[in-house]
Order: structure tokens, then C-alpha cells, then sequence
């Protein structure tokens, strides 16, 4: 295994799992050497035709986390509000250390949560099994899925600053890096260059796929925002087929 880790870095965890399965699915170096394609009226239509079965446990996923994000602000929120009453200096301290670890902890679950929601895309576009303990049962990882989401947002901020066009191309470029965490078992940096060399192979169309979705999603908010009952969704379902298009799906390990 460490001589596998030395020459490819990126096959190493997808490659146990190929040959305890027997399945023929590439490990990421193969899927970015042998290319892929589609058309993007083709994926979507795709991704529309399995939103059956699963439109449900998105949705339900959605409501669980923001009631639990709800409840933790709130408790959080009180407790920083009665510290700011009874005042003093060590008050303050407090107030501020307490707000550090609400943002700390509601980032802690949102990645694990945008992983689990990505991976219940994955799985349906798969054909694989669906269960709803899937959007809740990544937060092992939370401390890679933390550090990929960091260095993408910075190095975003940085293409930004750098005229533009290069945070325009990298926002396109690391959509995938979160699901590679967990789905392959990336390092934070493996999981960022994976995605952006395969989506740079067709990074217009990628960019296309997503501005349609952003439109769709866009006019489903017109009718008080019912339509995102069926875009929330596609968009997740959607990111699902698209990952499988590039790099195949492992069969669950479980």
C-alpha cells in the first residue's frame, strides 16, 4: 500500500476498495487520464429522471440540519446575550470566545452535511442504495472536509483579487473536492487538483451545467419559492450524475 501511495497518490483509497469489491470502477488517476464527456441538456434530463425516491430524504435532510442549526444558534445566542447583560470585562471575553465557537461548531456541521447531501446525489446517480442516515454520517470527517472548504474558499478570494477570472475559473474548477473526501478518502489538496484537473477538461460546459441549474433554481423561487421543492433537488441529484460521469462510483463500503 505505501508503494501505491508513493507512485499515485490520488488511487491509493479507491484501489483497496476496486479489489475488495471486484468492480471495475478507475481510481482517479485513470478516470482523469481517459477524459470524459456529455451535454448538458443530457444531464439534466438525467438527473430530473431519478429525482423520483429521492426528493424526500434531501428535503427532510434540509429540515433537520436548519432546525439543529436553529436550536444551536438560539442556545448559543442566548448565552451570549446574558453574558452582554450582566457586562464587565471577563463578560466580554466571554461574549467573544462564545461567538467564536458558535461559528467554529455551525461550520463543523455544515461541511459534513454539504458531503452527505453531494454523496446522496452520488449514490442515486449510482443506482446504489439511498438512506437518509447517509446526510448525517460524514462528520468524522469533519476536520479534511473543514480544511478543503478553507483553502478553497482562500484560494477562490486570492483568483479574485488576481483580476477575476481566475476565482471565476477555481469556484467551477473545486466543485467536486468535497465529495472526493469522503467518497474516495482525498487528502483536503488531493480532493482540490482531482476536481480541478477533471472539470478544466471541460470547464465551459461544466460552467454551462451550472449556470442553467442557477437560472432554474432562480425562477422556482418566483412562485414563493414552492419550485424549490423539485430544484434543490435536481441541483444535488445533478453534481451526482456529473461525478459519476468523471469518476465512477465506489460501491458502499458498508
Amino acid at each position: 500500500m505505501s508503494d501505491t501511495l508513493a507512485q499515485n497518490p490520488y488511487a491509493a483509497p479507491s484501489s483497496a476498495l476496486q479489489e475488495q469489491h471486484g468492480n471495475q470502477v478507475p481510481s482517479i488517476e485513470e478516470a482523469l487520464s481517459r477524459g470524459y464527456d456529455f451535454s448538458i441538456g443530457g444531464l439534466l434530463s438525467e438527473a430530473w429522471g431519478l429525482l423520483k425516491g429521492t426528493k424526500g430524504i434531501i428535503l427532510g435532510g434540509f429540515i433537520v440540519f436548519y432546525i439543529a442549526m436553529f436550536v444551536i444558534a438560539f442556545v448559543l445566542g442566548m448565552g451570549t446575550a446574558l453574558l452582554g447583560l450582566a457586562g464587565g470585562e471577563e463578560n466580554m471575553g466571554m461574549m467573544i470566545t462564545s461567538q467564536i465557537v458558535s461559528t467554529l461548531l455551525i461550520t463543523a456541521l455544515t461541511y459534513p452535511f454539504m458531503a452527505g447531501l453531494m454523496m446522496i446525489g452520488i449514490r442515486r446517480a449510482a443506482g446504489q442504495p439511498l438512506s437518509f442516515n447517509e446526510i448525517f454520517s460524514h462528520f468524522g470527517r469533519a476536520v479534511p472536509l473543514i480544511i478543503t472548504a478553507l483553502v478553497m474558499t482562500l484560494l477562490v478570494y486570492l483568483g479574485m483579487l488576481l483580476l477575476l477570472i481566475p476565482g471565476i475559473y477555481l469556484s467551477i474548477a473545486y466543485m467536486l473536492a468535497i465529495p472526493l473526501v469522503v467518497e474516495r478518502g482525498l487528502s483536503p489538496w488531493q480532493a482540490l487538483e482531482a476536481s480541478r484537473k477533471a472539470i478544466t477538461q471541460h470547464w465551459f460546459k461544466v460552467f454551462g451545467l451550472f449556470f442553467v441549474l442557477m437560472l432554474i433554481m432562480l425562477l422556482s423561487m418566483i412562485p414563493l419559492g414552492i419550485g424549490l421543492i423539485w430544484t434543490l433537488p435536481l441541483l444535488i441529484v445533478t453534481m451526482g450524475v456529473l461525478y459519476r460521469t468523471i469518476f465512477g462510483v465506489l460501491p458502499p463500503s458498508n
